[in-house]
């Protein structure tokens, strides 16, 4: 009887031990939701769980022409929402006019042959979207004033999105114009995401090169995790050269090359 109870006692201990260890080691899932722009509701993904894209209204944030139209240059600032996500972005107005000549995030669907393209295509992108045939394109007119976007309602995690540079950059950046040169190969250009909490203190900046030499892929995923929780993200972009094996930032005023780059398929985790 006692070898029986010791045994029966053993057999207690290791199933309680797995129930513990099962319990610790299994949580909820991480809701994903992804912004593609589009004005269609479907599910897939490939995160860790089903990623949830629904919007039904981005044609009326889309500009026409892309450069001096009544969206983005009336005055009147411009700023879009998605309900699903809550992401929102507004204009950060640096010169107070409410226009987009201060920088921002604009609802583009413009895809064409970028050869020759101007900065009257300011929203064109070369190579089409991630999914779907809508994007951002985020403009940095100054880092003082950066674009942004930033949940309406609460905080949250963004995953991940995908960056590209638009068809006016990448022109000037390859070919050069009658104000710039075109970029060398020892040049780069950064993007900087940093994170900002629901007191306004940065909590951590990420970067990543939009151009290493004139090379770049087509669109590259950025994963911004490691920001954690945010209220917003705010972009900078800086240029410069690398000499001797060292990244130098230019510090002039103003920047060589046109500061755009076009934004797809924004994940977060709420």
């Amino acid at each position: 009887m006692r070898q029986l109870s010791i045994f029966t006692l053993l057999l207690a201990a290791i199933a309680l031990t797995a129930g513990c260890t099962k319990e610790e080691t299994t949580g909820p899932k991480k809701k994903m939701l992804t912004l593609t722009f589009e004005d269609s509701t479907f599910s897939g993904g490939d995160n860790e769980s089903d990623s949830v894209i629904a919007n039904s209204w981005w044609a009326q944030y889309i500009d026409s022409p892309q450069y001096g139209g009544n969206l983005l240059y009336g005055g009147k600032g411009y700023a879009w929402y998605d309900n699903t996500t809550t992401l929102s972005s507004s204009l950060p107005d640096y010169w107070g006019d409410g226009t987009f000549f201060g920088g921002g995030i604009a609802i583009s669907n413009y895809v064409e042959n970028p050869i020759g393209v101007t900065y009257e295509k300011q929203l064109t992108i070369g190579s089409t979207p991630v999914s779907g045939k809508n994007f951002a394109v985020c403009y940095v007119a100054t880092n003082e004033a950066p674009p942004f976007i930033e949940f309406k309602y609460g905080e949250g995690v963004v995953d991940n999105l995908y960056v590209m540079p638009t068809a006016y950059t990448n022109e000037i950046v390859q070919n050069g114009n009658a104000f710039a040169p075109a970029m060398s190969q020892n040049g780069y250009i950064r993007i900087e995401a940093t994170g900002i909490d629901k007191s306004g203190v940065a909590v951590g900046t990420i970067a990543m090169y939009l151009y290493d030499g004139r090379v770049y892929s087509s669109w590259k995923k950025w994963s911004l995790a490691e920001l954690g929780v945010v209220k917003r993200i705010e972009f900078r972009m800086y240029e410069g050269v690398v000499e001797n094996g060292q990244r130098i930032d230019s510090t002039a005023q103003y920047p060589t090359y046109p500061f755009y780059f076009a934004i797809d398929n924004i994940t977060v985790q709420k």
